[in-house]
């Protein structure tokens, strides 16, 4: 029930923090006539998945049971055509409390064999209660390296962080190469990936806020660390939600008694 009602909360706060956002740019008139013109990749070539998340949500609650849910990426094909990318997201809902987390897969087309590149299940902030969602979800190549976001948070609220995992495809063996991880400029309000830096190859762009007095700016993060502003202000990035590009694993939930590790938390007395 605490989990509940905190989410219930930060929703109200996040939306919030949205309409203040909402109001600067707007206000200021500083909004971007196409954010391809400041990021041409896409920040995500797939639409977040919500309708999927609170769907099962609701029916494990009117089923009172645990429901497990996988669904899986349209595969993002690789520039060397022996190579695919796709993500797996593994939701476990109760009537209580969910969690979601995500595998990104790399397929050999010649070899049939399949390479687990990347397990997004925790945050790197490390907060004192386990995060309801970690995502990652592959954005875009660069010649032949993979840019995916790592999109972390809570259920039904605006608060989340964003990292870029970067992986290049394997060359001349057949040892898969470990990822790179890039974190944005610490941002206490803020931050999420958007792509590939347009002005400068090999370093992504990141939307980053610090609070509620600050308009979202664009800055540049690369392998050496250092940080870029690309833009003063910029408007706030619209994820898409649907499951367009997204296929269910399995057709139909089946009940379960096990909560797979979710933990029910509730006040004393209750």
């Amino acid at each position: 029930m605490e989990n509940w009602r905190r989410g219930s909360c930060l929703w109200q706060l996040g939306g919030a923090l949205l309409a203040v956002w909402i109001g600067w740019t707007e206000g200021s008139g500083i909004w971007l006539r196409d954010r391809a013109t400041a990021a041409p990749e896409s920040s995500s070539p797939l639409p977040l998945p919500w309708e999927w998340v609170y769907s099962l949500q609701e029916e494990a609650g009117q089923r009172q049971c645990t429901l497990v849910g996988l669904l899986r990426s349209q595969p993002l094909p690789a520039p060397d055509p022996q190579w695919q990318v796709y993500t797996r997201l593994d939701l476990v809902a109760t009537p209580q409390a969910s969690r979601l987390t995500s595998v990104l897969f790399a397929e050999n087309l010649r070899t049939q064999a399949l390479h687990v590149i990347y397990q997004a299940a925790a945050s790197v902030y490390d907060p004192v209660e386990p995060l309801d969602f970690a995502m990652i979800l592959p954005l875009a190549w660069q010649d032949n390296t993979l840019l995916a976001r790592e999109y972390t948070g809570w259920f039904q609220t605006d608060l989340s962080w964003d990292r870029a995992v970067i992986w290049p495809l394997p060359t001349g063996s057949s040892q898969i190469p470990p990822v790179q991880i890039w974190d944005p400029p610490p941002a206490l309000a803020y931050a999420e990936l958007l792509g590939w830096d347009a002005a400068a190859k090999g370093r992504v762009l990141f939307a980053v806020a610090d609070s509620l007095g600050e308009r979202p700016r664009l800055v540049s993060v690369g392998s050496d660390g250092q940080v870029l502003q690309r833009a003063s202000a910029v408007a706030f990035p619209q994820s898409s939600s649907s499951l367009e590009g997204w296929q269910a694993v399995m057709a139909e939930p089946l009940c379960h008694q096990s909560r797979f590790g979710v933990e029910q938390k509730e006040e004393n007395g209750e």
